[in-house]
């Protein structure tokens, strides 16, 4: 008999058909990585399994499979797995580390009249300036190169290299049918984990829709991406996408999941410090199915 438990979660909905499903594995130890990866392709989705830390400073290790891989880190999954543990009282404090592949990572969580806000704490961003030519990047999304918002398309991590591609609207975002072959192979060429293209949806407040493309992970489109989403808020305010506070807390509002038919809202935060970004996070709230 299998000591294991799968809980079934949403994470960052919109509404109820929205979100990122994410099944959170309780009590993993006794699974082998090979069955882990096998569970998470039966499965179907991103699963996070949860296991005793290895790591004395640590509460808890994650560990994160996509059905083609293992993750060194999943924001979404994240959010997913501290909302099985808060609900079901296997913790009670905040914040709550977690050993990743990656390293230790705070989580933060505040319940208010039962509602449950999670708060996953990111790096510092990276730019890694090798990137696809235009050409190479309108071949695998099939766009033209009149169809970008600008010429600064950027590969940024606060976890992951993501490709942030700026696109002049949102009917070009929602449209667009990538070359899904030309894309994997740009992505192992050039060290990426996915394309995340993005429009702009309300200026004045700092909305964005965006559409994450990973990296042969065993399906095509996420319905929502911590990880991209934190690596898009650190280019928007690298490159001045909207006024940006030049010292302490900064947010942006992105939205995904729209043509999946799986609406999705996440918070991407920025905190800096006269100007240089000093800690990035993701916020958002998960659902137990």
């Amino acid at each position: 008999m299998k000591d294991y438990s799968i809980i079934k979660t949403t994470v960052f909905p919109i509404d109820k058909q929205g979100g990122n499903p994410c099944p959170v594995v309780l009590n993993g130890d006794k699974l082998s990585s090979a069955e882990m990866q096998d569970l998470a392709k039966q499965l179907g989705c991103e699963t996070c399994f949860i296991t005793a830390p290895e790591r004395d400073d640590c509460d808890f290790r994650f560990r994160f499979f996509v059905p083609n891989y293992e993750m060194e880190m999943c924001v979404h999954a994240t959010v997913g797995s501290v909302t099985v543990l808060v609900a079901h009282e296997i913790t009670k404090k905040s914040p709550v580390k977690m050993e990743t592949i990656l390293g230790p990572i705070e989580v933060y969580w505040e319940k208010k009249k039962g509602d449950l806000a999670v708060e996953v704490m990111q790096f510092p961003p990276s730019i890694n300036y090798s990137v696809p030519t235009v050409g190479e990047i309108c071949k695998a999304l099939n766009v033209k190169a009149d169809d970008f918002l600008n010429d600064k398309i950027q590969s940024v991590s606060t976890s992951r290299f993501k490709l942030i591609v700026p696109l002049k609207s949102m009917d070009i975002l929602q449209s667009l049918r990538p070359n899904y072959k030309e894309l994997w192979d740009l992505s192992d060429q050039y060290g990426i984990t996915g394309f995340y293209p993005f429009a702009i949806e309300e200026y004045s407040q700092k909305v964005l829709q965006a559409r994450q493309f990973p990296n042969k992970a065993g399906y095509t489109e996420d319905p929502a991406t911590g990880v991209a989403a934190s690596a898009l808020g650190a280019y928007c305010y690298f490159n001045d996408v909207f006024p940006k506070v030049p010292s302490g807390w900064d947010t942006y509002h992105i939205k995904q999941g729209i043509t999946l038919g799986r609406p999705s809202y996440i918070q991407a935060r920025i905190y800096s410090e006269h100007g240089i970004i000093k800690k990035t996070s993701i916020k958002g709230k998960a659902v137990i199915l």
